[in-house]
């Protein structure tokens, strides 16, 4: 089991907060600093990124390392908050582990009921690979893609030059632990979705309505299949809502921590 690390603060109900992929608990930095004069927030770096580091998992290995956090702190129910990749982590955590999640906030989710497109795919192939290298030509191909180059050089190194962070970071830990996560978003996302509808905490689902990277079509269509679901729009917002929508998450924690 990975041992996470993570930062700690505040005092009250706990809530933790999950970053997706690729990222760092510093993503979260803006949500943290509004909730913990009355939550106690824990915002742990997810394996193979940031101060825990090591080697990336799915969906299932990233939900136990986050009860053995919660074991750790002797903190016994919480909200969860994932984004993007990380509402499956949540979803997978709710299933693994209800009695732990008294609510889940999932912020531009990815969600198992969605079929996954051939970007993603691709994506999971390693561009280590003879087959990728040779055939698809996958790093090139993807830095040919305005949205997705200007994603991940934001989110790898927060770089300017784009074409430049981009290679040099995919062929790092954090492209090792990008290309660990798709995989698992290929080979284990769709079979978290047997679970939903037994999902019965308080549910906020959060989409920006100009989000490219899940569309906001498929957080309604989770919304409605969590029996507790609710969603939340956020008009002209798109996917980085921890950086760019941070009072409207908060207002989501506050609401579904008060309904659990």
């Amino acid at each position: 089991m990975f041992e996470l690390f993570a930062e700690v603060r505040g005092t009250g109900p706990a809530v933790v907060l999950l970053h997706g992929q690729p990222g760092s608990s510093a993503d979260w930095a803006a949500v943290a600093a509004r909730l913990d004069d009355r939550f106690t927030v824990v915002v742990p770096d997810r394996p193979g990124y940031g101060h825990t580091g090591g080697q990336a998992g799915g969906f299932r290995e990233n939900a136990a390392a986050v009860i053995g956090l919660l074991d750790r702190l002797g903190i016994r129910r919480v909200t969860i908050a994932g984004h993007s990749w990380s509402g499956g982590v949540a979803i997978a955590l709710a299933g693994q582990a209800p009695d732990r999640v008294g609510g889940l906030v999932l912020v531009a989710s990815v969600s198992p009921l969605e079929p996954l497109g051939a970007l993603d795919r691709a994506l999971a192939i390693s561009p280590f690979g003879a087959l990728a290298a040779a055939s698809l030509n996958l790093t090139g191909w993807v830095l040919s893609l305005g949205p997705v180059r200007r994603l991940l050089a934001a989110r790898l190194l927060g770089a300017s030059d784009t074409a430049a962070a981009v290679s040099s970071a995919w062929h790092g830990p954090v492209g090792q632990s990008f290309m660990t996560e798709q995989r698992a978003l290929v080979e284990e996302l769709p079979g978290l979705a047997a679970g939903i509808n037994d999902i019965a905490v308080p549910a906020g689902i959060v989409v920006g309505e100009a989000d490219h990277i899940v569309p906001a079509p498929a957080g309604a269509r989770l919304a409605a299949a969590l029996p507790r679901g609710r969603l939340i729009r956020l008009p002209g917002a798109g996917h980085l809502l921890p950086h760019q929508q941070p009072d409207a998450i908060v207002a989501a924690i506050e609401e579904i921590s008060g309904s659990a």
